[in-house]
């Protein structure tokens, strides 16, 4: 994305902010939110697949969501006496920013009641508009909605059905395995309350056996008034129940109901499947030649194909001669108007559009079946102009209600042509990407598109559904479509990551979630934008000075902000060109963290390097070209097979912690000392082999009181040590089924110790909601939930504690963020010991390469330092920026700012500081 801010002028080297008459407009360069890997680990798929793998197996186990739901419900009634107090959380929102959306419905009685859901985050429902919501599903059900049905026959109409299972795309389950939907629900209070349907749930849940585990669509037929008949599009083919759901039939497809149990992943049956009813109760439905086993096979799914059927049970195979042999999935949009006319959008290569006229009427007038003639589809440039369904993903058909030849298609981006796709002339691009180029946003609308809905009053009215959550133009058909949010309250979003402010009794949160980018929020529900792309890693400093934040695969932004966060100034400070040299590369989430001592200090995993940078003031501003200015490696020797995965600093700033993706843990133990770092490998005989470590914790009153987290499925997850790592005891306990760490205990993304006034409180941020214990024992450790009616069963995927104040704020991938105070917590605070302003060493003197100048300062200020010849003519301004109480130091390299090496010599350096200079002198040396 790229983002045009007016700002002061910035000028200055690192960062600090001078006022000047005129104004400036930053360009922060974003990339495109990812849904697609590129099969490696910087793709977004291969990175989630990491995370949660079996390393035995190298896979995600099959429907490992559902058993640990399962397992998850039997763990709550074995310790729901075990602790009297709960935390107290609320949420932080975010209330205007919404996640993934393929589901939206109105009532057709009301169109002000609006029913939606999110992948991850459950049924919400709207009674004027959309314009606030209020969650319907239960928080213990982290239901993956994907499709939403009323029965509208008279009488019926509090009757809704929704389906689970998102088969592509939920970055929550990662890989090949992602998080399996377990059914239909229902509700006969209008969308109050849900229920499964009993029939629909999955009774083998260690596998993959039933259709309904995915679910693409629901229709029921309203012109059976003596049966409750429900026509699903499920995994495999095409479902019908005339009871209600209690007992199904298969109607198109293979039969995956009856007959010996199969693993669904082997199976030679459609993987993609869809459906669509026409206002003349006409069924059409789509089933993909593209199977589990891939689109490989010689022969494809006999039962792929288009087809209808006037009843719902007797179909008729309509599927072109003409259309692609090979396809993926078909999106259906028949025509409200002329409900003969149905377009199907077929996910090919290339991807079709295509026309079909079906009359119930004998007209002679007319021309049935498919129309031959060519449609366009849009393709204004070769980057994101493109119709790109990203595999299926995102992709939708819609017909206007009142034009049969209006028509949008959406894939990445929503296009709208005014002769059904015949002409590029008749094409407008209307949604997702911005039509000028870059990764920016169409003006208030969202990328990635799954359904568009009309107004039943006003059918220039419209509602898109998206990656954003709910966008509604008030007309649909103009030549500038405007866009506004109906995302108010609708807590979707899927947040990777969270930091807030350092400062004692600041609300302020920043965090990073999947295709919405980086936010922010000064309090409130509200939140504003910082930067696009999947948000990746935040973290600020005292006084909010400065803050950081990223995006996919590592891309790091130091930024100032004005009063109103607005951007003021920014630089890329990540090592990427060194990384880039050691043939190695981000992870698609790739941490970081701050010395919180002086942070200026940056930690940052790089590859299979850790790497370190005495300070990132130093880097200079407007340039998001990657840095190896200052930055070094922590350890010569690289990680054999893993990359750095996951970091922490002791609040003394004195240890590092640091572990990787193939289960290696190491200790820096001389943090604070640049000279020459000391790392020890601290990997214990008892962790899972070739395990992720994904989170590392160390006790704000005790750096050597650390707790390191394996994220992975069946092995032991959480290791405690008191000792710095010397020895570890598994305190995984109750958190798993077995003690081997088998079975179906969740994934362990996240971990806290916060020191209390007679006692540590541990949380573990799990795949199935948040859990705590006051004691830790060994195998024997009990943990219990918290919150199971706020947060539920809500992927945790970070939390930070402020340890000055026992403020805790806590990041779900799927309902936004919440916050809770800690009761009774030990408050600490470390800073930075203030010294006078002084000049304390600089080394190597002379030097070849480059030279680090220390210097210590009193208390936090802005400091510039120049370097001038011996004659005092100024050569090159090193730092201009805001430097922390206590030791600080810089690099410099021999150059001239433009890069430019100087002769061997003498040179002075000048360092000014809140009113007063020091000086010192290196020599060059080549």
């Amino acid at each position: 994305m790229k983002r045009l801010l007016w700002v002061l002028f910035l000028a200055s080297i690192g960062g600090e902010r001078v006022k000047s008459t005129f104004e400036y407009s930053i360009h922060i360069i974003e990339s495109p939110s990812e849904i697609v890997g590129k099969e490696d680990l910087m793709g977004r798929v291969e990175y989630l697949q990491l995370l949660a793998r079996d390393p035995e197996t190298g896979t995600i186990p099959n429907n490992i969501h559902q058993t640990e739901l399962i397992f998850e419900r039997q763990l709550a009634a074995n310790t729901s006496n075990l602790r009297t107090q709960q935390l107290s959380i609320q949420s932080l929102g975010p209330n205007n920013v919404g996640g993934r959306t393929r589901a939206v419905a109105f009532d057709s009685r009301d169109e002000n009641i609006i029913i939606a859901g999110g992948v991850s985050g459950g049924i919400w429902k709207s009674i004027d508009g959309g314009l606030s919501w209020v969650k319907k599903s239960n928080p213990e059900n982290r239901n993956s909605v994907t499709c939403l049905v009323q029965d509208t026959r008279p009488g019926r109409e509090d009757t809704w059905y929704h389906g689970t299972g998102e088969i592509v795309g939920n970055s929550a389950g990662g890989g090949a395995a992602p998080f399996r939907g377990n059914g239909i629900y229902k509700s006969i209070d209008n969308g109050e309350s849900w229920e499964p349907l009993v029939s629909t749930q999955n009774t083998t849940p260690n596998f993959f056996f039933s259709p309904f585990q995915y679910i693409w669509n629901i229709e029921i037929n309203p012109t059976n008034l003596d049966e409750d008949e429900i026509i699903v599009a499920a995994f495999g083919g095409i479902l019908r129940s005339t009871d209600g759901g209690d007992n199904w039939e298969v109607m198109l497809g293979r039969d995956l109901l009856s007959g010996d149990t199969i693993d669904l992943n082997r199976a030679n049956a459609s993987y993609y499947t869809s459906l669509e009813r026409s206002e003349n109760n006409v069924f059409y439905a789509g089933l993909s030649t593209e199977t589990p086993i891939g689109d490989t096979l010689e022969i494809p799914p006999p039962d792929a194909g288009i087809f209808y059927s006037l009843s719902g049970q007797d179909w008729t195979e309509i599927t072109p001669a003409t259309s692609e042999s090979r396809y993926r999935r078909i999106a259906i949009g028949s025509s409200p108007s002329d409900p003969d006319i149905t377009y199907f959008m077929i996910d090919s290569s290339p991807i079709l559009i295509l026309e079909h006229k079906l009359s119930l009427m004998d007209d002679p007038q007319r021309i049935f079946g498919f129309d031959p003639s060519p449609r366009v589809i849009p393709d204004v440039d070769e980057n994101l102009g493109v119709l790109n369904t990203q595999g299926s993903y995102n992709m939708m058909i819609s017909v206007h209600p009142e034009d049969p030849n209006i028509v949008f298609v959406g894939g990445t981006n929503l296009f709208r042509s005014t002769d059904a796709f015949r002409t590029k002339e008749s094409i407008d691009w209307v949604g997702g990407y911005h039509p000028e180029g870059g990764s920016g946003e169409y003006p208030n609308h969202h990328p990635d598109q799954h359904d568009l809905l009309f107004l039943p009053s006003d059918p220039n009215v419209a509602i898109s559904a998206n990656d954003g959550g709910l966008r509604i133009t008030d007309d649909i058909v103009s030549d500038s479509v405007l866009w506004e949010s109906r995302n108010n309250g609708f807590v979707t979003s899927q947040f990777f990551t969270i930091a807030q402010s350092k400062n004692r009794g600041e609300s302020t949160v920043i965090g990073g979630m999947q295709d919405n980018g980086t936010d922010i929020s000064s309090g409130g529900l509200s939140w504003n934008g910082v930067i696009g792309g999947d948000g990746s890693y935040v973290a600020t400093t005292n006084d909010n000075l400065l803050w950081f934040t990223s995006f996919q695969r590592g891309q790091t932004l130091r930024l100032t902000f004005n009063d109103s966060n607005g951007i003021t100034s920014f630089a890329r400070v990540d090592p990427g060109s060194l990384v880039a040299q050691e043939g190695s590369l981000y992870l698609f989430i790739n941490p970081y963290v701050l010395d919180p001592l002086n942070q200026n200090r940056m930690f940052f995993a790089g590859g299979n390097h850790l790497y370190y940078h005495p300070n990132v003031s130093q880097i200079p501003g407007g340039s998001q070209t990657p840095t190896s200015l200052g930055w070094k490696k922590v350890h010569n020797l690289s990680l054999s097979n893993g990359l750095v995965s996951a970091v922490e600093i002791s609040n003394d700033g004195d240890k590092v912690y640091f572990g990787s993706s193939d289960g290696k843990l190491f200790r820096l133990n001389n943090a604070q000392t640049e000279i020459e770092f000391q790392v020890t490998s601290i990997t214990s005989s008892i962790f899972p082999e070739a395990g992720y470590v994904s989170s590392i914790a160390v006790d704000p009153d005790d750096n050597e009181h650390v707790v390191v987290v394996f994220s992975n499925y069946n092995v032991p997850s959480i290791f405690e040590s008191h000792d710095g790592g010397a020895s570890f005891d598994d305190i995984s306990g109750n958190l798993e089924e077995n003690p081997d760490g088998t079975g179906s205990g969740p994934s362990i993304r996240w971990i806290e110790i916060i020191p209390k006034s007679n006692s540590d409180l541990f949380l573990a941020g799990t795949s199935v909601g948040l859990y705590s214990t006051e004691s830790t024992s060994g195998n024997g450790t009990l943990w219990v939930k918290e919150s199971p009616d706020e947060i539920g069963s809500a992927i945790i995927t970070m939390m930070d504690y402020r340890p000055v104040d026992g403020r805790l704020v806590i990041a779900t991938h799927g309902n936004g963020v919440f916050e809770t105070q800690i009761p009774d917590f030990k408050p600490l605070t470390f800073e930075s010991q203030g010294q006078s302003f002084e000049v304390l060493s600089s080394y190597p003197n002379p030097f070849a390469r480059d030279t680090q100048i220390e210097y210590s300062i009193p208390e936090a200020g802005n400091v510039r330092i120049d370097i001038l010849t011996a004659g005092g003519e100024l050569i090159n301004t090193i730092l201009w920026g805001p430097q922390f109480a206590g030791k600080n130091s810089v690099v410099w390299d021999g150059t001239t700012p433009s890069g430019i090496s100087l002769a061997n010599g003498i040179y002075l350096y000048r360092i000014s500081y809140n009113g007063q200079q020091k000086s010192g002198r290196v020599i060059l040396r080549r």
